[in-house]
Formats: C-alpha cells, structure tokens, sequence
C-alpha cells in the first residue's frame, strides 16, 4: 500500500490529473455489449531501469506514438487479442509530468523488492491507463484476474458520490484465497502488485446520493511490462 505522502506531488499536480480525467478521456469503446460507464485516456513511457536510481523520472521517456495495447485472451476475456487503442495523451500535456512521478515511486519500491532490475529488465514499457468510471459501474468487468504484466499499481485521482470499489487482491493459485480487502478512499491511496503471483479485483460502484451529482471513481492504472 501507498498514501500521498509516497509522491512528491502538490496539490497543483492533483489538480492537474483530476482535470485530466475530467476533460481529455473519452468514451471506452472496447466495454462487452456497448456499456458507457468507463471512460479512459493513455500514455506509454520507456523505462531505463539502469538509470532509475541515479535520474529517478528522468529515468522514463514518454512515447510520443505507443504500438496498440494488446493482452492475450486468456488473460482479458472481455477484450483480449485485440488489438486497443485509446485516447492519446502526448507526451508535452501537463499530465505527463505527475503521472511520471508516480510512476517512478512505483518502479523504485519494485526494484527495491527485486520485481524490477537492470539485469531481469533493463528496458520496460510503462502503461498509464487513466480510467473515469461514472457509478454504476464495473472497475473489473474480466472478474478476479492478471494484466499479464510484471507488476501494476493502481492510484486513486478522486472518488465522489460512490459506494463500492472494494479492492482485493487473491492469490495466483488459489483464487479463493483473499490475501487482503480495502478501499481506495483519499487521494492518492495505491496499491502495488506483483502481476506474475497474485489476482486483482474490484466490486461494483453504485451513487451514493442520487440528488448530490453523478458518482465518479478517477483511477490512474500503471502496468510495467518487458519491452521486447
């Protein structure tokens, strides 16, 4: 687990990322059966894992046109062996900035717990998934599953007017056993997870109050996978 006093980020940056989610994501196509409750935006960096103790973000280089986001279909039921493309964020958006800091405090506690190394992974590519879901809605559509990546994070942005969005994490080869339950609730409250041991979900999120606005669940999803 994570909290804000992880990141090197101001309220300024915060600002920033909730006005992200708020005005460059854009509809999800890629939901099973037309659903309209996620709304999502992408970046892609490279990462140097040599360089990453000595230049921290300067360590991860944004990718100006990433090659289209692809999991098997064993790993995403839902969407998988399609080839997804989503809305880009480029890399001189102000987004880019924050997004890679916290992408560098993840990378750094991985490669402190030997996940990450310039030996096993010198080059990664780091996805950024900035994912809007408006209640009621599905953080994971696919069930308890994997990302079919070395390791991914998960960074709450915001949550508004939202019950549910319990997260838990299960182990790989026992998926009935829960290591542990929680729920994102303040900004900047994370998780970090090995991809290759463990499985990930999270409940649905209805409204809240139905006279107090829409329901509103800001996530920014960080997976680390080897560059081939």
């Amino acid at each position: 687990m994570m909290t804000a006093d992880d990141f090197p980020l101001t309220e300024r940056d915060l600002h920033v990322l909730r006005r992200t989610f708020r005005d460059y994501t854009e509809l999800d196509h890629w939901l099973p059966g037309g659903e309209q409750y996620r709304r999502r935006a992408y970046q892609c960096f490279d990462l140097a894992t040599a360089r990453l103790a000595e230049d921290g973000p300067g360590a991860l280089t944004a990718i100006d046109q990433p090659p289209p986001y692809v999991q098997s279909k064993q790993i995403n039921p839902v969407a998988g062996d399609i080839e997804r493309t989503f809305k880009l964020i480029p890399p001189e958006h102000p987004a880019t900035e924050p997004t890679r800091q916290i992408a560098t405090a993840v990378a750094r506690l991985l490669a402190a717990n030997g996940v990450l190394s310039a030996h096993s992974t010198p080059h990664c590519l780091v996805d950024a998934h900035y994912m809007r879901l408006i209640a009621p809605g599905h953080p994971a559509p696919e069930g308890k599953h994997r990302d079919g990546l070395i390791a991914g994070s998960a960074h709450l942005i915001q949550r508004t007017n939202v019950t549910g969005g319990v997260s838990a994490l299960y182990d790989r080869y026992d998926p009935d056993r829960e290591l542990c339950g929680f729920v994102l609730e303040n900004p900047l409250d994370s998780y970090v997870f090995d991809d290759e041991r463990v499985l990930h979900y999270a409940t649905t999120i209805t409204v809240t109050d139905p006279d107090a606005g829409a329901g509103l669940r800001d996530v920014l999803l960080i997976g680390f996978r080897k560059r081939e």
